[in-house]
């Protein structure tokens, strides 16, 4: 088993991001300094300015989903994370900017330093600037705080290019002083064609480019109320996977959305048909679970994810819950057909009720093969959620966690009472989308 860290992603785009500090000071522009104004209040809503953008540009880059950011960060859903977390706080630079600058007026003049943050100015480019932040706050509002459909979702997030586009245009019209610094030239310059590439390669030609694989929905099994089961054979190749990885799946039939959605591949067999697990949880997976029928034709985008057994220690805790069990039922049936006599593994299937848990069977297999495999089927009615604590020798094995967000926060708050150490944990996390 070989162990593998992946904070070299989160390392370098937050050193690149920060790098404008060093490159800004490099200048010092006195010449911005008007109006009686603080000079400390305006090299901020510079610094903010610059943070923000550079922070805006990186969450760009970091959209694509490119193979080599998934090598960086350790797995997609680290990398939206990083996507969502940049994103955040770039908004935050944004705003501040414009209202350290709008201080010039207070306490004096508040109804002008109010007035400062609308597009009402005499100069069109400080024009574009509030509309660039007005623009990009309405829509991360309808991202953070009404939760729109995914499909209104995905259109918002690709108006925010043109919105970065009239940033770059701002800064580059507002104060040209400032950019006499070669060093800022041309780091403004690279991280705003790095941006904008992004932008247009995921945005305009992702579905063009990017390869998909065709699969014809043969069988759906509705396993319970909630959980079907979709099986699917290849129309011509197949896609190639690690156990434990997943696909964006987009069905075409008339009676469902062609929205994308991540599912881990569950299963595959020899003649290349796979399996894979969904849950309605939502509009759209309501409707794969109501709607979807056999010969309906799949599109496959993928694989992704760094989520992988044999990257752990040859003693290794895996707790799943709800769908999140999906990857480790293809750990199982990968080990059901080549067994580890190394490796040994405490299995804990987390559900609410004992009908939830539609998969026990295949890790019952797992067991009779590999008997250093053991399962624990943990009802939630019964026994209550499941604690690191009452895992064995916790503190001396790798644990790997898929599952719902309050169960995986629990488990890593667990970790840190029981002092584990976090090279040790390794989770997936689905709620990137």
């Amino acid at each position: 088993m070989n162990k593998k860290s992946h904070n070299s992603g989160v390392y370098l785009f937050w050193s690149v991001a920060l790098l404008v500090i060093p490159i800004w000071g490099l200048s010092y522009p006195e010449t911005t300094v008007k109006h009686n104004f603080i000079a400390f209040y305006v090299y901020a809503s510079q610094i903010t300015a610059l943070m923000g953008f550079s922070l805006f540009a990186l969450s760009f880059v970091l959209s694509t989903r490119l193979n080599i950011l998934e090598d960086l960060f350790g797995g997609l859903d680290k990398v939206y994370n990083a996507h969502h977390t940049m994103a955040k706080v770039a908004l935050l630079f944004m705003v501040a900017h414009p209202l350290l600058l709008a201080l010039r007026w207070v306490p004096e003049d508040v109804s002008k330093a109010i007035w400062f943050l609308f597009p009402v100015h005499r100069r069109m480019e400080i024009n574009i600037g509030s509309w660039v932040l007005w623009g990009v706050v309405v829509l991360m509002f309808f991202t953070l705080v009404v939760r729109l459909r995914y499909d209104w979702w995905k259109y918002t997030h690709k108006i925010l290019g043109i919105f970065f586009i009239a940033a770059v245009v701002h800064i580059l019209l507002t104060d040209p002083t400032m950019l006499g610094n070669l060093w800022l030239k041309i780091y403004i310059w690279t991280l705003s064609i790095a941006a904008v590439s992004a932008w247009t390669y995921k945005t305009l030609l992702f579905n063009f480019v990017k390869k998909k694989y065709n699969y014809r929905v043969i069988q759906i099994n509705r396993l319970n109320e909630k959980v079907m089961e979709i099986e699917l054979s290849p129309l011509r190749e197949g896609v190639r996977f690690i156990p434990g990885q997943f696909c964006f799946f987009s069905f075409r039939s008339p009676a469902v959305s062609k929205e994308a959605h991540p599912y881990t591949i569950t299963q595959v067999k020899e003649n290349g048909t796979i399996f894979i697990m969904v849950k309605s949880l939502g509009d759209y997976t309501g409707q794969l679970y109501d709607k979807l029928r056999s010969g309906a034709v799949g599109l496959i985008e993928g694989p992704y994810g760094r989520f992988d057994y044999k990257n752990g220690s040859h003693r290794q805790v895996w707790i799943g819950g709800g769908v999140g069990i999906a990857p480790f039922i293809s750990w199982a049936n990968d080990l059901i057909k080549h067994p580890s006599n190394d490796l040994k593994v405490d299995i804990f299937y987390c559900v609410n009720h004992p009908s939830e848990a539609t998969h026990a069977s295949v890790f019952q297999e797992l067991q009779k093969m590999m008997p250093s495999a053991r399962l624990h089927l943990i009802i939630r009615d019964v026994q209550g959620f499941i604690k690191l604590s009452d895992v064995e020798d916790i503190v001396m094995k790798d644990i790997f966690i898929c599952g719902p967000r309050e169960m995986r926060k629990a488990l890593l708050l667990d970790s840190k009472k029981l002092n584990i150490n976090r090279k040790n944990i390794h989770y997936e996390d689905f709620d990137f989308v």
